[in-house]
């Protein structure tokens, strides 16, 4: 009889988690680098869009009541001085012949003065003859005509200065004349001209502000947006940190079971509450990264309406503009210069004047001063012809005459006192109206025309900063969606990653004994890892009976859409 032969039945193969864990490192890996790339992108974004507002910013400031808009301001305020131009000379011309007809009247009245010492001189010489030498009328004679002297000497000066403003005034109405007959050949037309081209610069700055406001505006959401987005691509970094949880519980079983203190079977409880884990996260992620996937392609509308906004309305016609403004300022130049001409020796003039009104406030004392010395002369030639018998009655007819002569000194003195108002004060109200006019500047308006033109040309510069930033803005967010999009393809090994963990732990039983001493330790080791609520609910949910549970805060519940439960840093 054939002996029987004991056929042993082959124990089942511990394959272990390796294959698991090196799959779950691989798709970590590239993970990462997909949300690497794509808050990468999205930084870039960022900064481009900070770059945009920036420029805008530049824009806005300039055209909102900054260096453009005083521009504008000085180009009707010269067209406006400009169209002032004639009725300031006609006026200033009426100001000048009453300033001439005081003047001579102030340089007749000094000749008038200058007679009357000449006669006073002579009635001085008359005394010393008169007098035969006799030594008190000496002594009055020789004051007398030192006096007389001192006096001839200023009112020569005087009559000098008089008639070098006389001459002033005269070419000082010439040139308001010439610059008269220049400005009737283009009066009206060319104040006209640049009062029009200062309204539609003003027009042209006005759209271009408008348009900056519009695209900053745009530029504001798509920053708001960005940050929210940046904000989001955290879940990257939540389901990379709940999925590590995983892999450093799986590295630890594989361990025990290498080491031969666990069988693989063993660890099913623990698998099963890995699988959750896996699947609760995965979930997660696909609803969240959906969500920013929907947020970018927002953004990437956004942009796209951003990079529609261009500046060509805004800038349509600018270097025309330029030109018509340039062209109406050369027309004015002539006007300009003259008027400057006019107003630079007007100003000379008048400070002539002022100092031609002091020097004769100063001589009309002095003619007031003589006058009391001749007067007092004359009282004592008088009394002393009192005492003098022999020459004392034909001495002291002289000294009468000495003294009406006197008293006609008094006269054109009080007569140049009142005449030199009708000098000093049209010479202020020219003063005045020169201050009033400072507008009408060759010099200012060419300052002005300059500072539109770097107004401009930082508006267009500005705005292809903007132009050139939104399409690379487009780019880097086109980059970032393409990123994400990879992300979004691990899905798939995700899921199927979760089913194999499904599948590994779905197989356990209630523990008890050393068994549970050991998974127990080891849940909780994992359980010290966890960083969110809802990772401790779901520990809680998957534990197999024998197992105890993790501590919970008793107001939280499981709510897959708090984002408040992201706390990851």
């Amino acid at each position: 009889m054939a002996a029987l032969k004991l056929v042993v039945p082959t124990p089942a193969k511990d394959i272990g988690h390796a294959a698991l864990i090196e799959d779950l490192v691989s798709l970590l890996k590239r993970l990462d680098e997909s949300f690497d790339m794509a808050s990468t992108h999205l930084c870039q974004s960022v900064t481009r869009i900070q770059t945009i507002t920036s420029a805008l910013t530049e824009v806005t400031g300039m055209f909102d009541g900054g260096v453009g808009v005083e521009a504008v301001n000085g180009l009707r305020m010269a067209a406006e001085s400009l169209r002032n131009v004639r009725s300031l000379v006609q006026g200033r011309s009426h100001e000048i012949a009453t300033m001439h007809e005081a003047a001579r009247s102030l340089r007749a009245s000094a000749g008038e003065v200058m007679r009357c010492l000449q006669v006073l001189d002579i009635y001085g010489m008359n005394v010393k003859i008169t007098a035969s030498g006799h030594p008190q009328f000496m002594e009055f004679a020789d004051a007398m005509r030192g006096k007389l002297d001192q006096g001839d000497r200023e009112l020569r000066g005087l009559d000098h200065m008089l008639g070098g403003l006389l001459e002033s005034l005269r070419e000082m109405g010439e040139n308001d004349r010439l610059l008269d007959r220049e400005c009737a050949k283009v009066f009206p037309q060319v104040p006209d001209a640049l009062m029009r081209e200062a309204g539609n610069l003003q027009q042209h700055q006005m759209r271009l502000g408008n348009l900056a406001k519009t695209i900053a505006g745009l530029a504001l959401a798509i920053q708001t947006e960005l940050h929210a987005a940046i904000q989001a691509m955290q879940i990257g970094d939540s389901v990379r940190q709940r999925l590590e949880h995983v892999l450093a519980s799986l590295r630890t079983l594989e361990t025990r079971r290498q080491d031969g203190s666990m069988a693989s079977s063993a660890g099913a409880p623990l698998l099963r509450v890995l699988a959750a884990l896996f699947e609760a996260a995965v979930s997660d992620y696909g609803r969240d990264r959906a969500e920013l996937a929907a947020s970018l392609s927002r953004l990437q509308s956004q942009c796209r309406n951003l990079q529609g906004l261009d500046d060509d309305q805004a800038s349509e016609g600018d270097s025309d503009m330029l030109e018509r403004i340039e062209a109406s300022v050369a027309e004015a130049h002539l006007m300009l210069r003259q008027l400057d001409r006019a107003n630079s020796e007007g100003m000379a003039t008048l400070d002539l004047i002022l100092q031609t009104v002091d020097e004769v406030t100063e001589r009309a004392e002095a003619i007031t001063r003589l006058r009391l010395d001749v007067q007092h002369m004359a009282i004592n030639i008088g009394l002393s012809c009192r005492t003098a018998q022999s020459i004392g009655r034909p001495v002291m007819v002289i000294a009468n005459e000495i003294r009406t002569y006197s008293e006609r000194l008094d006269a054109i003195a009080d007569a140049i006192q009142r005449t030199q108002t009708n000098l000093s004060a049209p010479c202020h109200r020219l003063q005045s109206q020169s201050h009033e006019n400072g507008g009408a500047s060759g010099e200012l308006l060419a300052r002005f025309l300059t500072t539109i033109g770097d107004c401009n040309e930082r508006g267009r510069q500005a705005m292809a900063v903007v132009e050139a930033e939104s399409d690379q803005l487009g780019s880097s967010l086109a980059l970032a969606i393409d990123a994400l999009e990879e992300a979004g393809m691990l899905e798939v090994p995700m899921r199927n990653l979760s089913s194999v963990l499904q599948g590994a732990g779905s197989d356990c039983q209630p523990v008890d004994g050393d068994k549970a001493v050991l998974l127990q330790t080891m849940l909780d080791d994992l359980a010290r890892s966890y960083t969110m609520a809802d990772e401790r609910l779901i520990h809680n949910q998957a534990l197999v009976p024998g197992l105890n549970g993790i501590a919970i805060a008793p107001d939280v519940t499981l709510a897959p859409d708090d984002d408040e439960d992201d706390g990851l840093f």
